[in-house]
C-alpha cells in the first residue's frame, strides 16, 4: 500500500511566487499611487498632443505615437499584473489538485479498514503484558 503525499510539503514555483508578490503589491497602499502616476503619464502625453499649436505633421505623428504608447503601457501594465496573478493562482490550483488524495472505492475503504483494525489488534496483543484475568 502506498502512502499519500503529505499535504504540508510546500512547493512554490516561480509563477506562484511571482503571483504571491504581486498580490501583496496590489494590496499595498502605494500601489494606487503607482497606478495614478501611470495614468497621469498617459494623460499628460495626450494633453501635449492636443495642446500642440504647430502644424508640423511629423511632430504631430511623434506626439500621437507617444500618447498611444503611454496609454497602451498603462493598460498593459495592469493587464500583465492581473495575468501573472491569475496564472499563479491557476498553477497553485493545479498543483493542489495533483496532490489530492484519490477517492477510494467502497471495497478499497473496506480493505484499508480491515488492515488497520488487524494492525491495531496485533499491536494491542503485543503490548498487553497483564496476567490473565487481572485489571
Amino acid at each position: 500500500m502506498s502512502t499519500p503525499p503529505s499535504p504540508f510539503v510546500p512547493t512554490e514555483t516561480p509563477a506562484i511566487a511571482r503571483a504571491n508578490r504581486l498580490i501583496s503589491l496590489r494590496t499595498h497602499p502605494g500601489f494606487l499611487d503607482v497606478i495614478r502616476i501611470s495614468q497621469e503619464i498617459s494623460e499628460e502625453a495626450t494633453a501635449v498632443l492636443v495642446d500642440y499649436g504647430g502644424w508640423d505633421k511629423d511632430q504631430i505623428q511623434v506626439l500621437k505615437a507617444r500618447a498611444q504608447a503611454a496609454k497602451e503601457h498603462h493598460a498593459l501594465l495592469l493587464a500583465k499584473i492581473n495575468d501573472a496573478i491569475q496564472g499563479g493562482i491557476a498553477e497553485a490550483k493545479a498543483q493542489e489538485a495533483a496532490r489530492a488524495v484519490p477517492e477510494k472505492t467502497p471495497a478499497e475503504a473496506l480493505e484499508t479498514g480491515d488492515y488497520v483494525r488487524q494492525e491495531v489488534l496485533r499491536k494491542f496483543q503485543d503490548e498487553d503484558m497483564r496476567a490473565a484475568g487481572s485489571y
